[in-house]
């Protein structure tokens, strides 16, 4: 099993979890925030197809996630997992709009699993200015992923032990508090990108490892990476010295690009 990132940010994110080979894959697509076109190609670029998915998954009702989800599930004729309440919270995922285009929309719920195909999905409800947000557990086989973006604390993720049976985990480390507090957006939006119902920060996603996660992590993404107050070799040099002070030097630490998949070091 395998996350892969298509896109991370604020100007649009989309993902894919895959499992199996074949005609035995299991092809998941989370979030579609981005041009269907432009997550075609990304997607291609891997040697995966949108139009072969076996499930599509939101997370949440912002723009940056949800403004193409209803479409691409009327093109690949999949299931669309959402919450109930994210209905009816902007025009492109309206009642009307999963009418018209036909969409077999299922509803998620906090700690309820599904399967797609072999995967199981469990919906984790995370803090977020958009209630409710979705991070996600996805298991298959002996495997286990996670994949937490905006989010305003990990506090219930710690507490919860939901970090500390990983393979893989996907996290948002969104800001350096110093580059956001000297940069400029409005003090409201400052306000609200540092809260608890925000994003978070490198220093927070750090502390989330040194205290939630287990020596059976392999592979660690950091998404979600504000390309105004962060960089990536800030966020990249707090959280290698939180795995090397956590004694999980053997972890693979890359970093989402804001558009196409990981190809290589960002920095």
């Amino acid at each position: 099993m395998q996350i892969h990132t298509l896109a991370s940010g604020s100007t649009g994110n989309c993902a894919l979890v895959t499992a199996g080979s074949g005609a035995q894959r299991t092809t998941i697509c989370l979030d579609a925030g981005i041009a269907l076109r432009t997550a075609r190609g990304f997607a291609e670029e891997l040697g995966l197809n949108l139009a072969e998915l076996d499930a599509v998954l939101l997370s949440h009702r912002h723009g940056d996630h949800s403004v193409n989800i209803v479409a691409l599930a009327a093109r690949a004729q999949a299931p669309l997992y959402m919450h109930r309440d994210n209905i009816d919270t902007s025009q492109k995922i309206s009642k009307g709009e999963l009418s018209r285009r036909n969409i077999d929309r299922r509803d998620i719920a906090d700690g309820k699993t599904f399967y797609a195909n072999d995967i199981a999905v469990t919906p984790i409800q995370i803090p977020h200015d958009a209630d409710p947000t979705f991070g996600f557990i996805f298991e298959y086989q002996d495997k286990r992923a996670g994949f937490f973006t905006d989010l305003g604390n990990p506090d219930s993720l710690i507490a919860n032990n939901t970090l500390g049976d990983l393979d893989e985990l996907v996290l948002e480390s969104n800001y350096d508090a110093e580059m956001l507090a000297n940069g400029r957006y409005p003090r409201a939006l400052k306000d609200r990108v540092s809260s608890d119902f925000g994003h978070l920060s490198n220093l927070q996603a750090a502390e989330a490892i040194q205290q939630g996660a287990s020596a059976r992590l392999k592979k660690l993404t950091l998404a979600h990476l504000s390309q105004k107050s962060n960089a990536p070799l800030i966020a990249h040099e707090c959280m290698q010295q939180a795995l090397n002070d956590s004694g999980l030097q053997h972890v693979e630490l890359v970093l989402a690009p804001a558009r196409g998949p990981i190809k290589a070091a960002q920095f």
